[in-house]
Order: structure tokens, then sequence, then C-alpha cells
């Protein structure tokens, strides 16, 4: 039972206990003055039965049973003759007995002017709890009391449910206005039911959508940051192409190269629009992981000479698993040529790839030796267009797409990316679902 149908739960038990115990208290109050009024009561009663016997015999005690409708405190009285037969010809109750001890010593037996004598039988009392709403003197408070204690009860109740809904409804109306730092009140979120659990999961929900929305204001103006830069240049190549003299083949050639990397960019930026749709955006296949990255490490030891670096690479045997070999490689080839760009010249970057039959999974390791990553700015390193300061700044080259594509990537086919530092340098792991885990 959840936290909250307990409340709900113990807040109507406790209802209902209250009216319980009220019931017993108030019964025993009128079960008290009942006794202490029944000598009195069972005395008149007595009087009326025996001067009705007196003045007209059997008749005329039937007349006084009839027209009093004889009872006693709610219950009715019969009166019985010698031979078991009740004066008005009512079946006895099946459960007859003695008046209450308190009275019988105040009834005697009633003897008629002819000698016949009679005798009072009762009906049986109903338990003095459960029957204490069919009194007559008890029903007003009773009806008072549970009045009263369910008010209360689902007024402290009403006030618990409705307060933090309030607070969510606030907090909710702030964050629609735009208001993304709005929170819930810190009351709501210490509570300990689902109420407490809904308030810091929509704290939770505004954060996300806090960073979402600041993510994608940064990406516009990143993006537009990136376009204006080619856009500029070739500005600039049209205005020196239009001089007197100037070399108009080199400015065309110097216009193609910036519309080459404009394109790239553009490539680049819907690339990671695709895989922004998970694995909706894949077309898996069966793929030999060991293969595809001879295939890329092959093509990326071209560009590693020309810098004097190399590309340490040892295949293991084949690793089948299903995905999309165009992304799959586009992630790899990206995390590769990151780590020659920012591998010193005549250093290595180590490519492993490690093989976890328990879990199911193989995990690809690419390191380089170069300046490396701070330690608060490793989770950061996958967001579209976000450079690391000084060893990994714009001069470097790329557009700072290359790792958030390879994140999105890998997470698209169910896997995870992380980074590390490897003093020197900085280790990225991309590790891939490759079949089932052996349980």
């Amino acid at each position: 039972m959840n936290r909250l149908s307990l409340k709900i739960f113990i807040s109507f038990f406790a209802t209902l206990l209250l009216i319980a115990v009220g019931a017993v208290v108030v019964t025993g109050y009128v079960v008290s003055e009942r006794r202490e009024a029944a000598p009195t009561a069972m005395r008149d009663l007595l009087q009326g039965a025996e001067t009705a016997l007196a003045e007209g015999g059997r008749a005329g005690l039937t007349e006084w049973l009839r027209g009093r409708n004889a009872r006693l405190f709610g219950t009715p009285v019969f009166i019985v003759d010698e031979a078991g037969v009740e004066l008005l010809g009512r079946p006895l109750p099946p459960r007859r007995r003695p008046i209450h001890r308190a009275m019988q010593r105040h009834v005697p037996m009633l003897t008629g002017p002819d000698g016949e004598h009679y005798r009072f039988v009762f009906a049986p009392q109903r338990s003095p709890v459960f029957g204490v709403f069919s009194l007559p003197q008890t029903r007003g408070a009773m009806l008072l009391l549970a009045i009263l204690a369910g008010a209360l009860v689902s007024w402290a109740l009403a006030r618990s449910l409705t307060r933090p809904i309030a607070d969510l409804q606030r907090a909710a109306r702030g964050l629609a206005a735009g208001d993304l730092g709005t929170q819930v009140a810190p009351a709501t979120r210490r509570r300990g039911d689902e109420l407490g659990q809904l308030g810091a999961a929509f704290d939770s929900m505004a954060g996300d959508l806090r960073e979402l929305i600041e993510g994608r204001e940064r990406l516009l103006r990143d993006v537009s940051h990136e376009l204006r830069s080619p856009l500029a240049r070739m500005r600039l190549a049209v205005g020196l192409a239009q001089q007197p003299g100037s070399n108009v083949t080199a400015q065309i050639a110097r216009m193609e190269t910036e519309i080459a990397r404009l394109d790239a960019l553009i490539g680049a930026i819907l690339d990671v629009s695709r895989l922004e749709s998970g694995a909706r955006s894949l077309q898996p296949v069966a793929v030999d992981l060991v293969a595809l990255i001879d295939g890329i490490v092959a093509d990326a030891r071209f560009e590693a000479a020309s810098s004097g670096c190399s590309i340490d690479w040892t295949p293991p045997t084949a690793v089948p698993m299903q995905g999309d070999p165009h992304w799959l490689a586009a992630a790899i080839e990206n995390v590769i040529r990151n780590a020659l760009r920012h591998a010193p010249p005549g250093s290595s970057v180590d490519v492993a790839l490690h093989l976890d039959p328990g879990a199911g999974t193989a995990s690809v390791t690419v390191r380089d030796r170069g300046p490396g990553v701070a330690a608060d700015q490793l989770g950061r390193i996958f967001e579209p267009f976000y450079r690391v300061a000084e060893a990994r700044e714009r001069s470097s080259g790329g557009a700072g797409l290359g790792l958030a594509i390879a994140a999105r990537v890998i997470r698209a086919h169910g896997g995870s990316i992380a980074a590390i530092r490897a003093e020197p340098g900085l280790a990225v792991t991309m590790t891939l679902p490759v079949e089932a885990p052996v349980r």
C-alpha cells in the first residue's frame, strides 16, 4: 500500500474509530442513567398494572396493556398468564428473558382478584454499542458526533492533499509562463508520499526542460556563428575578386573551399538533428565490428602519416553485432579523427577493442597523447559545438560536432560513450551491445 493510500485509510479509520469510541461513551452514559432510573420507572409500571388488574381483572389489565403499549426504556413489555398466553395475543420473543437484575427485585408476580397469577416478560435488548443509534435519547448526540468527527478529519485530509496540489499548479503556471527557474515549495518536496515524489519529479522535469531550452538556444547561437564564419570569408573573397588586378582564380578556389566547409557543416548539423530521434534514424543489419574498424583505421593512417603520427591497432577476432554500418563507421571515425587532430606530431593514437561476453558488450577505446581535457569538462565534449579552451580550440579544426554525432550514434544503438583523462591525453570509450548477456 502506498503512502497516500495509507494516509487516506488511516484518516477514515480514525474517523470510524472516533465515532465508535463516542458511541461507547454515550451508550455507557445512557445505560448508567437508565440503571439509576430503573427502580422508579419499574415502580410506576407496576402500579399502573396492579391498579388495572385490581379494578378490571384480566380484562382491565389487558386494556391497560393495549392502551399503554407498554414499553420500558424502549423495550417492549409482555404480560403472560399462568398458561403462558400473552394477554394481547402477541408472539413472545424467541429469546425472552427476565428484566434487568436492577429491575427484577422491584417486580413481584401480579395476582388478580380471582387468584390468577401474571408475570412480566421483556424482549431481549440489542448490544448497547450497536443498538445505540436506535435509542431516541442518543440519536441526536451520535449524529452530531459523526458530523463533527467526519468534518474535522475531512478538513485535515483535504488541507493535506490540496496544499501540495495548489503548489504544483502554481509551479506549472510559472513554468508555462516562461519562468524556467520555478520550483515547487520545499515543504512539498519533503513529503514522504506520492505528492512529494510528484513535486520532486516536477522539479527534475523543470530542470531538464531548462537545460534543454538553454541547450537549444546555445545551439542556435553556435550554428549561426559557425555559418557566419565561412560566409564572411566568402564575402571577403568576392570583394578581393572584384578589385582590379586581383587573382580571380585564387579567390574562386577560396570560395569553393569555404562552400565545401559550409556544406560539410550543414551536413553535420543535419546529422545531429536526425540522430536526436534515436534508433528511428538507424537501419540495423549484421555488422562485423572488427572489419568496420579495420577499414576506418586504414583510411585514417593516411591522414596520420601527414602529421607524423601513427595508429596502433591490433585487430582481434570477428565481433558480429546488429547495427547501422554507416552511422557506426561515422561515430568511430569521428572519435579517431578527433584524437589525430589533437595528437602531438610523432605520437601514436591507440585503438583497442575489448569484448565482454558476460555482459554481451564490446568496448572500443581510442586514446591520444595530446593535452587532454579538464575533469570538469569531460562530460561536455559530447555537446554540439562545445570546444575546450586552450588545447582544443577552434584553430585545431572541426566544427565541434564530431564527438556530438558519435555520442548520439552510440546511444541510438543502445550503448554508451565516456571520456577519461589518460595522463597524458584523452581516452574515449564507446560501449556497444553485441549480443544477449550470458546469464
